[in-house]
């Protein structure tokens, strides 16, 4: 008898052992897939940016390496991100006074940290040439949607960079920069200094009042030596990229232009879908935009876009022509 109920006594144990275990596991495989849930569904809709840069403190006139450190609601790596672009990630950098622009990408270094990325943090080098404030707006995206961040860092040194003056002139000569291969160009540009290597005559066509809500067209013409560009190629898969800011400094637009179709380029796109380059883009501001941009186009490209705020806005162009970079930037005032 004694030996019966000490068999029956190692099955049970032995049964609640295994149930128990099986309830561990249910429970542990539960909560990573409840976790793996929120991860995923905080992760599609927040983007957390935390900037370390080294130096730490950054000095006008030297090179710096900005280490952007990317994370979701969940202060998990955002590492998700999708080509767009032809770059993952995209770094606008502008002064206070509106006059100097930068656009960089991982991409566009040889030291960029692959390793890095995995645990959500991208790297860029830029060397800021005047002391005074920066803003620097981030882009990318994800299969769900498109982020864009900005913060700003503050830059030390003698020479300083000048105030910030109004120019709402609508026709202006712009110099072109030799890209450094594979549509990069990682330097500084300041647009009035004068220094490129090309020159170029470019005006644009715009409203005579520009009125707060309303969709703008810009028309943006170019020529050299008198003579209609009509061989502009694509940059970084676009006609044409825009950065525009307020002179509230209040945060940055990251946008692209397209190619107003004429006869002839409409029956090219009609007989031969293949003929150039197919873009299509979603946004989270108040315009969107989709269309096919040419191998080659020119002399016109148009911006669309749609102001929010009364105020000046200086608007940052950046297209190719050649091996020649472009950086056309104008202002204009938005009323309500």
């Amino acid at each position: 008898m004694q030996a019966r109920n000490f068999t029956f006594y190692i099955f049970r144990n032995a049964i609640v052992l295994v149930l128990t275990m099986l309830l561990f596991v249910n429970l542990s495989y539960a909560e990573q897939h409840a976790k793996h849930d929120t991860h995923n569904q905080h992760k599609t809709s927040t983007l957390n940016v935390a900037l370390n840069t080294d130096p730490q403190k950054i000095e006008a006139g030297k090179p710096t390496t900005l280490m952007f450190k990317l994370t979701d609601a969940m202060g998990e790596p955002f590492t998700d991100l999708m080509i767009h672009h032809d770059r993952i990630l995209h770094v606008l950098i502008v002064s206070e006074n509106l006059q100097i622009v930068g656009h960089v990408h991982p991409e566009d270094f040889e030291s960029r940290d692959m390793l890095a990325e995995l645990e959500g943090t991208y790297t860029v080098h830029f060397t800021f040439p005047f002391a005074g404030r920066y803003i620097l707006a981030l882009d990318v995206m994800t299969a769900d949607d498109e982020f864009a961040k900005y913060l700003s860092v503050d830059v030390v040194g003698e020479k300083r960079m000048t105030k910030m003056t109004e120019d709402l002139r609508t026709e202006k000569t712009i110099y072109g920069y030799k890209e450094e291969g594979g549509d990069r160009f990682t330097k500084a540009v300041s647009i009035t200094d004068e220094k490129g290597t090309s020159e170029y005559h470019v005006k644009i066509e715009v409203p005579e009042q520009i009125k707060v809500g309303e969709m703008v067209h810009i028309t943006y013409h170019f020529s050299r030596d008198g003579k209609p560009v009509t061989d502009l190629i694509p940059f970084l898969d676009a006609p044409m990229h825009f950065a525009i800011v307020s002179t509230r400094l209040d945060g940055i637009l990251h946008t692209h232009g397209t190619v107003p179709m004429n006869g002839k380029m409409k029956k090219m796109v009609e007989t031969d879908p293949h003929a150039g380059h197919k873009m299509k883009k979603k946004v989270t501001t108040e315009h969107q935009h989709q269309g096919t941009t040419p191998d080659k186009f020119g002399p016109k490209v148009m911006l669309m876009t749609t102001f929010t705020k009364a105020g000046k806005y200086q608007i940052f162009g950046q297209l190719k022509h050649a091996d020649q970079i472009l950086f056309p930037t104008f202002m204009v005032e938005v009323v309500d």
